[in-house]
């Protein structure tokens, strides 16, 4: 009877704590959107900064919400003061490549390589599990799929991308893009699905007929070896309950996206995760951690970049300018010695790639300037990507 009391003690103290958290609990939204109602099929501007403060977010059977990319191709973030329902579907895919045209990642995820074209190479998918260009079909050669949380291990490609990315979803972001492939025209490569966090003071409850996805493009249509991966999809509530879907595998053959569930109570959790083996879960009650470490480029080619500044850095130098140029990467509340992998990557041809150690931990921020060989008469877009 004793040992009774005592469980019953510390389990309704658990409850009471857990009741204080969720009441602490801010999801980041003031609700001056007010309720976001989606009763048929439509797709919204995302704003600036990808917010959207909502006091409570209903999607009906039926409809599905996606999303159109704002300039800085920013995740979506739909924040609510009150209860999330999801009876219908909220996608962020990415969108596949065709012949010439490379597929757009979705909301926060990167686009596929471009395609060649006669003697043209094509180029590799953006983002830092990005596929690299190559032939038609399934070789070691082929055009290589996007990764994100996994490689696909289907296709014999040797020019698949990298795993990246923390399983919290901290920073969040998306999928990455496959790589185009050689022809008269060859295709453009798949986009990698977007990233989105959906968080709620109260409930998050996503019902059988519900379904969150962020999968990945679709590349050439002969093997499809060179798709793109899933993006994020991070769900934050003391209460997540359900049991619709969260999508964020390939289409075909790239690699497998993430997902993170962050509550206090799943007991009612029953939602299919797929794939589950690219899935965390736990209690990390934040919208916005802070301090988020970051890498920053401040100047590429000459030209300065204000700190802070979302969004690719691209440069083209024209025709008959020197090759040899710098880039400056600032690293910032890491705390520690990191390893950074600089990526040139060029519209055609392969990218390239400059490793750089940068200890942050003897200042903060810190700072590296690292020499690179720029491709002339062709923009690059230039990233800094630590793995």
């Amino acid at each position: 009877m004793k040992t009774k009391l005592i469980t019953t003690t510390l389990l309704a103290a658990c409850l009471a704590m857990s009741h204080s958290i969720a009441q602490q609990f801010n999801p980041g939204s003031d609700g001056s959107y007010g309720p976001l109602n989606i009763a048929t099929n439509t797709s919204l501007d995302l704003p600036t900064n990808g917010i959207f403060q909502c006091t409570t977010i209903t999607v009906a059977t039926g409809a599905t919400l996606s999303f159109r990319r704002n300039p800085l191709n920013t995740p979506v973030y739909l924040l609510a003061t009150g209860d999330v329902n999801i009876d219908g579907v909220i996608d962020v895919s990415g969108a596949d490549g065709r012949a010439l045209v490379e597929g757009l990642g979705g909301p926060g995820g990167f686009d596929g390589g471009k395609a060649g074209f006669l003697e043209v190479p094509p180029g590799a998918g953006y983002g830092p599990g990005g596929g690299r260009g190559g032939l038609t079909g399934n070789a070691a050669s082929g055009a290589g799929s996007g990764s994100y949380a996994s490689v696909d291990t289907a296709c014999q490609s040797t020019n698949k991308g990298a795993v990246y990315g923390s399983p919290l979803l901290v920073p969040l972001v998306g999928g990455s893009g496959s790589g185009g492939t050689t022809g008269s025209p060859g295709s453009g490569g798949g986009g990698g699905g977007g990233a989105i966090l959906i968080a709620s003071k109260t409930r998050i409850n996503i019902k059988s007929s519900g379904a969150i996805r962020s999968t990945g493009g679709v590349g050439q249509a002969e093997s499809n070896c060179n798709s793109a991966s899933g993006g994020g999809i991070r769900l934050v509530a003391p209460v997540i309950s359900g049991d619709g879907t969260l999508d964020v595998r390939s289409r075909a053959y790239g690699g497998g996206g993430r997902i993170r569930i962050d509550t206090l109570d799943r007991r009612d959790f029953r939602i299919a995760l797929n794939p589950s083996s690219s899935t965390s879960m736990g209690s990390m009650m934040l919208v916005f951690p802070f301090p988020v470490p970051r890498l920053d480029i401040l100047e590429a080619a000459g030209t300065a970049i204000t700190e802070g500044t979302p969004g690719p850095v691209y440069v083209q130098l024209p025709y008959g300018s020197p090759t040899n140029q710098t880039v400056k990467i600032q690293a910032r509340n890491f705390n520690r010695s990191i390893l950074v992998k600089v990526v040139l990557t060029p519209d055609s041809g392969a990218p390239i790639v400059y490793d750089v150690q940068i200890d942050n931990s003897a200042s903060n921020p810190a700072l590296a300037t690292v020499n690179v060989g720029l491709p002339v008469n062709q923009r690059v877009t230039v990233n800094a990507w630590k793995r």
